[in-house]
């Protein structure tokens, strides 16, 4: 039986670099949709890397591209200034 909070797909691209994107549409607890932009990180398959070691990875990642709102929206009008 197919998932009611999730749209059919998938949705798929292949960015400029090559990276193969899938895009979901999820239905939040509140009702609402969220399109997901999703992409393979990496694939741990070797011995030792179990959950512990992806959920690691996760964080470092989701680390390295968070980009706090504050400083993101003073560089879009630091540019537009700019411009």
């Amino acid at each position: 039986m197919p998932n009611p909070d999730r749209a059919p797909g998938p949705f798929t691209y292949r960015d400029a670099t090559g990276t193969r994107h899938r895009v979901v549409v999820h239905k939040r607890a509140d009702a609402a949709w969220q399109v997901l932009d999703i992409a393979v990180i990496e694939t741990l398959t070797g011995d030792g890397e179990g959950r512990d070691a992806a959920e690691a990875l996760a964080r470092d990642y989701t680390q390295q591209q968070h980009h706090p709102p504050a400083r993101t929206r003073q560089r879009a009008i630091a540019r537009r200034a700019a411009a």
